[in-house]
């Protein structure tokens, strides 16, 4: 019987010259890709590592941008993993931005679009003793929000006078709006809660309303400051409605 000769003895054993020619044939691709690479980080290696975010800031934002992009700073040091929740998260905490959208455009880009706080209101705290103080001024935002920031500038935002708690002030800013409706055309111009209500109206015409039945007792001043003479309308007095049936008046 006569054996097949085992096809593996008819091949022909490669070189090693004949192994390596495709290696070698590659080895010019990847040495310019080298090259590539090492000139780009010679020339921007800042733009090649570090994420790139493209801003768009709410122009009544009171603080510059550089003010953010050092918040964020420590998060987009890894490009390659940006935490969009924690930069969001991070800008949020500066009070003046109301709300901050974060969005990946590519693997190292992100597009980040800042809405600023809108005044209702500015704020003072009743339990301080000057303004100078930190958390004794602040603003409360259109949502009822309080935020104090580093950065106040001028407003001709209604005053509110409170204590630092934002379950109060959140009723204090609801309860603002409420007077403001009952009171016509009669601008409110400040409005402080300690122990009592107080509002004051332009010029200064100060209404002292107390702890409770405030709604009826600043519908019973319209109605008796409607009917007092202009001669009578100082530009300085104060209405104290606290009484069950009338109101006591100082000048």
């Amino acid at each position: 019987m006569i054996r097949k000769r085992s096809t593996r003895h008819n091949k022909r054993k490669k070189s090693l010259t004949q192994l390596l020619l495709p290696i070698t044939k590659a080895l010019p691709f990847f040495a310019m890709l080298a090259f590539i690479v090492w000139r780009i980080l010679e020339s921007e290696p800042t733009e090649f590592l570090e994420a790139k975010i493209n801003w768009e800031i709410d122009p009544s934002l009171p603080i510059e941008q550089a003010i953010l992009a050092d918040k964020i700073q420590p998060l987009i040091q890894d490009k390659y993993q940006l935490d969009l929740h924690e930069i969001k998260k991070t800008l949020e905490d500066e009070p003046w931005v109301g709300a901050a959208h974060v969005e990946r455009l590519f693997w190292n880009s992100i597009q980040v679009n800042i809405e600023s706080q809108d005044i209702a209101m500015r704020w003072e705290n009743t339990h301080c003793d000057t303004k100078r103080k930190i958390d004794c001024v602040g603003y409360i935002s259109t949502t009822g929000e309080l935020f104090i920031p580093k950065t106040i500038i001028p407003s001709d935002a209604v005053l509110a006078r409170s204590e630092a708690n934002q379950v109060k002030i959140i009723k204090l800013y609801t309860d603002y709006q409420d007077y403001q409706t009952l009171s016509g055309d009669m601008a409110i111009t400040s409005f402080s809660r300690t122990n009592i209500d107080q509002l004051t109206f332009t010029p200064n015409v100060k209404v002292i309303l107390g702890y409770r039945q405030q709604g009826q007792r600043l519908e019973r001043f319209i109605k008796a400051y409607a009917k007092l003479k202009p001669s009578k309308r100082a530009e300085q007095v104060t209405f104290d409605m606290r009484y069950p049936k009338g109101f006591a008046l100082s000048y």
